[in-house]
């Protein structure tokens, strides 16, 4: 059941957490405490971001906030950002390329069997989308640089940035590169933030949705 309390999400300057805050503080943290329990994923030591719209917290509520999600679960807070009422709700007001519907029926699902081919290497600051099937990239994808598929993604390259494969929320969907050494890799609603320093292994590798329910990272051999 989608909770409609708090969400997490995977931006390109890391992940958010989006909070309704019309329900009290209490309610807020048994709701964060459902959203990470059902993750199956450790997040100690993850940076986030607060995203939430008026009414806001008082300060003495928002203190409180980060210090049970700092005491708890070893997130470190990095920013509030507060979007005017007027304003798009939090989650649509995201950056556009993550902002898609995760609750699509499979009846509007793209036909996943077309595929773009981005014949350069993606470069800092550069985000390229294919929202109606795969993703091949003839090259590399840059630290800072983004690709984003409604399918799958290959890159016959290096990737080094932001790869959210599966944006429609297909699960199945995969990311392959020659080599596997990125910022952030997210699949469906899945994300995946591997060590910093990662050293490339010196083959290709293919990250998916494994049966625990995490994005697990292996030698790619064939499909």
């Amino acid at each position: 059941m989608e909770n409609s309390i708090v969400k997490l999400r995977g931006y390109k300057d890391g992940l958010h957490l989006i909070i309704n805050p019309k329900v009290s503080l209490p309610e807020i943290e048994t709701a964060i405490h459902e959203l990470l329990g059902e993750m199956n994923q450790p997040l100690a030591g993850t940076s986030i971001h607060i995203d939430m719209r008026p009414p806001i917290f008082t300060s003495e509520d928002l203190s409180n906030l980060e210090t049970h999600l700092t005491e708890k679960y070893d997130l470190v807070v990095s920013g509030v950002n507060v979007f005017d009422e007027k304003n798009e709700s939090p989650i649509l007001a995201a950056p556009a390329t993550h902002s898609i519907s995760q609750s699509l029926a499979a009846d509007n699902h793209p036909d996943l069997e077309h595929a773009q081919i981005v014949h350069q290497t993606i470069r800092s600051g550069q985000t390229t989308s294919c929202l109606a099937g795969s993703m091949i990239v003839y090259g590399d994808v840059n630290p800072g640089g983004e690709v984003v598929a409604a399918g799958d993604i290959i890159v016959l390259g290096t990737l080094r940035g932001n790869a959210h494969a599966g944006a429609h929320g297909r699960l199945t969907s995969v990311i392959i590169a020659m080599e596997l050494v990125p910022l952030q890799l997210q699949i469906g609603t899945y994300v995946n933030r591997p060590p910093v320093g990662q050293k490339p292994r010196g083959y290709p590798e293919i990250a998916r949705v494994g049966a625990e329910d995490i994005i697990i990272v292996e030698e790619f051999i064939k499909f």
